[in-house]
């Protein structure tokens, strides 16, 4: 007898099963997770974006601060930027030339040129910033709206150099470069109130009296004597002559209308404090040689202090009541530009001649807060500190700078080298820099301090060439190496004094001819057994760390290797170089395993995530993720403009990594794959629910004017013409026209979109042309039309509107011969 058994076919595994209810359940529920798997692979399998950037934001010129001490206003070429004292972002910019500008102009200033116009000087006041331009024009910005307002003509001979608010904000006084005059403007009904010429120009320097009673205005001339006009009445009052240079700075002593006493200080390396009375001639009230050329002068502590920065670097106080000077600041390391106060909130800020902005308390002289306007170059950056919260950067500069990471990237310039910087090596709390010099610093976090460094130790003439990379041990700062342009490697040890914890001292263990040409980099192994160094010798070489012995040479690069690096899981090397390649080498037989190419010569490039990717920096600013696995770039990031000459990434979270370049763009980036996986599944399910709700109109044939959006949404060419050719064969006209007239201008062309996919074929003309009829009508009326034309798109219908039109030409002429054939029989 024959038994039989059930068997039956799962579609999801693809086998056959003896029929029981749990198995297509359960193979179903796998199939789905391995879907879903699959797709979230598929999604995101490593993104990276710029949570911050840091760029320049002042170039030298006029600065301001505002009342309230929250913002600087600094000048940088063709705009001035609006400053977060506390965040050092930029907010807005005034003077830029772009769209947005334009969309901001006013009506009727469209037909005004805005192209680039270089700035010269601006001035600011509570409500408005004007700004004067290379060309001439004076334009007055909106500072709540970044709006341009009004923009004339400032009817000088050359260009502006001085530009002033009067106290309450309505005139503004300018002053030429070529015509040594100063001409006072009321913007508000478009007029020139007077122009000033009792002087000889040009004034570099201009003031009004801080109280608006006094209708004052205090210029410097060129012969470094102070005038004074009362504007209202264009007499001359004051002319005050004791300065033998230029003067730098001006100040009153308080804003009441009753206020006859000013300061003023001038390279002659003289204060003097000036007394107004009713003579033309100013009286001298005190006279103080302060030896250093002078750049800014502030009254604090409500008039009864005098503070005074010089070029050098000093900053001194002066009793206004007993002349007494006291020394607040004294050091070398910078030189001063110029000195600005904040009344609110009792600060001073000292501007270098590097462009950094330092805040001090104006009581304790501590300071508060430092902002760089301007990096040069990014040449090397490391990370130090407990979770790497401190960032080192090295700017082509003979100063490094030492940011803050968890405090708005506050900044501290660390002073030591006498050369330009070229690289950094950090190892948590110590950190040793390397530059053109040839010394090596050591240094150490301060506890202590925030954001500041020790220096420990250093050794000058370590090698005969500019030391271009220095490279710590990991796991414990026990040595490092050295390498130059002179092709020389040495290795240090490293060594800690045990009675005395802070003492560290360093010393040549070993130096090697390393390479032929001008070695770029060089790296310690994961266990510091090994050492790698590349060079403009087309190889990269693997040493003993403990000994000067060579373990093999990597071969294959076509030009110089720009880096290399040790993979932190696998015993492979990274190279990159200016063959415009990424290889990764075997240690075992020191060759080649895996090619990455890239465009262009790849400067830098680093492990991320545990070895499972690679990071790479190209000469075009262009940064490229890379699968190791499967040898696919995953992500191009283009936030920089230049060079990208540094790249570091955490080692203690692995999960961000800064970047900086030959456009002075610091740039943080972090691993964003969980929020990238989450908005693309978002984003699936949405789109999901959004064609199960156009499934379910189309079946039930109901509401298909929100079918049609929808399918316009989703890019469904197919479904909207459908829909067309149901109102076409309905004949209903009216709910064709309502169907067009509710679409907004993308969603028409998305439309025009679909037209042109129709039209490609003849059997669905009627349904594009009926289309393209109203769409058409409407943009010749609609003075947005341009909107519609994206792309050229017109054009590219245009053939086949003629082709279809030519067609029913034809057929038309058909139909009549036919006809006529029929009347005659």
């Amino acid at each position: 007898m024959r038994r039989y058994i059930l068997v039956c076919f799962c579609g999801f595994c693809g086998i056959f099963y003896r029929k029981y209810r749990g198995h297509t359940a359960n193979c179903a529920r796998g199939f789905i997770y391995k879907q879903l798997k699959t797709m979230l692979a598929n999604i995101c399998e490593k993104s990276y974006a710029a949570e911050a950037q840091y760029t320049n934001f002042y170039g030298g010129g006029d600065i301001a601060w505002s009342s309230d001490g929250q913002h600087f206003y600094c000048l940088s070429g063709a705009a001035v930027n609006q400053v977060d004292v506390q965040t050092s972002q930029i907010l807005q910019s005034f003077g830029v030339s772009s769209t947005t500008e334009e969309k901001k102009k006013p009506a009727n200033l469209d037909d005004i040129d805005v192209e680039e116009d270089a700035i010269t000087c601006f001035a600011l006041s509570h409500e408005h910033l004007v700004t004067a331009h290379r060309s001439g024009l004076l334009r007055l910005w909106l500072l709540s709206t970044c709006n341009l307002v009004k923009l004339w003509k400032a009817q000088h001979k050359g260009p502006v150099i001085k530009i002033e608010f009067s106290p309450c904000g309505r005139l503004v006084c300018t002053s030429g470069g070529a015509d040594a005059t100063l001409r006072l403007w009321d913007f508000a009904n478009n007029s020139c109130l007077c122009a000033l010429k009792d002087f000889p120009g040009p004034c570099w320097l201009l003031r009004f009296h801080p109280n608006v009673l006094r209708k004052e205005i205090y210029a410097v001339g060129s012969d470094n004597t102070i005038y004074c006009w009362n504007y209202q009445s264009k007499a001359l009052l004051h002319k005050m002559r004791g300065h033998l240079s230029q003067v730098t700075g001006l100040s009153f002593k308080s804003n009441d209308a009753e206020c006859n006493e000013l300061a003023t200080v001038s390279r002659d390396k003289v204060l003097i404090v000036w007394q107004l009375e009713d003579q033309v001639e100013g009286k001298q009230l005190k006279v103080l040689p302060l030896f250093d050329e002078l750049e800014g002068v502030v009254y604090a502590n409500e008039g009864r202090e005098i503070v005074v920065a010089s070029g050098t670097g000093n900053l001194q106080q002066v009793d206004a009541e007993s002349w007494k000077i006291k020394n607040l600041l004294s050091q070398s390391d910078f030189q001063i530009s110029r000195l600005l106060h904040c009344c609110d909130l009792k600060q001073l800020a000292l501007v270098t001649t590097e462009q950094n902005i330092i805040i001090y308390d104006a009581s304790s002289i501590e300071p508060v807060k430092h902002l760089v306007g301007y990096n040069d170059e990014i040449l090397d950056m490391c990370f130090l500190g407990d979770n790497d919260r401190y960032l080192a950067v090295a700017t082509n500069s003979k100063h490094f700078k030492l940011y803050d990471t968890e405090n708005d990237m506050n900044c501290k310039l660390i002073v030591g080298h006498s050369d330009t910087v070229m690289a950094l090596a950090g190892s948590h709390n110590l950190l040793i820099s390397v530059g053109k010099d040839c010394s090596i610093r050591l240094w150490k976090l301060e506890h202590e301090k925030a954001c500041s460094l020790e220096a420990l130790t250093q050794q000058t003439n370590c090698h005969t060439s500019t030391i271009g990379c220095v490279a710590m041990t990991h796991n414990g700062a026990t040595g490092f190496a050295s390498v130059c342009q002179d092709g020389s490697m040495k290795v240090w040890n490293l060594t800690r004094d045990k009675q005395e914890r802070n003492s560290y001292t360093f010393n040549l263990r070993y130096s090697a001819l390393a390479h032929d040409k001008e070695v770029n980099c060089v790296a310690y192994a994961v266990n510091n057994k090994i050492l790698a160094t590349a060079s403009q010798d087309k190889t990269a070489k693997l040493w003993m760390a403990d000994s000067n012995s060579l373990l093999g040479v990597l071969r294959g690069h076509t030009r110089g290797v720009w880096s290399v690096r040790f993979s932190p899981v696998d015993q492979v090397v990274l190279t990159s170089s200016s063959d415009c390649t990424l290889r990764l080498w075997s240690i075992s037989n020191f060759t080649c395993i895996k090619r990455f190419d890239q465009e262009c010569t790849i400067l830098r490039a680093e492990f991320l995530d545990h070895g499972k990717f690679i990071i790479s920096a190209a000469s075009d600013g262009l940064l490229k993720l890379w699968n190791i696995k499967t040898n696919t770039c995953l992500q191009s990031l283009d936030e920089h403009t230049d060079r990208v000459w540094a790249l570091t990434v955490s080692g203690r979270s692995n999960r961000f990594f800064y970047t900086g370049g030959a456009d002075s763009k610091l740039i943080r980036f972090g691993d964003v794959t969980q929020a990238t996986r989450n908005e693309a599944l978002d984003q699936r399910q949405e789109t999901l629910e959004q064609e199960q709700t156009l499934h379910s109109l189309l079946h039930a044939q109901k509401q298909l004017h929100k079918a049609f959006v929808l399918a316009l949404n989703l890019n469904k060419p197919k479904t909207t013409f459908d829909i067309i050719v149901h109102f076409v064969r309905e004949r209903d006209e009216a709910g064709l026209r309502q169907l067009v007239d509710q679409l907004n201008v993308d969603q028409r062309v998305a439309l025009l979109q679909h037209v042109k996919a129709w039209t490609t074929n003849s059997r669905n003309s009627h349904a594009g042309n009926v289309i393209l009829k109203h769409l058409i009508g409407d943009a010749l009326l609609d003075p947005k039309a341009r909107f519609y034309n994206n792309g050229n798109m017109v054009e590219v219908l245009t053939p086949y509107v003629q082709r279809h039109f030519k067609r029913i030409t034809e057929m038309n002429k058909e139909l009549a011969f036919l006809e006529f054939i029929v009347k005659c029989m």
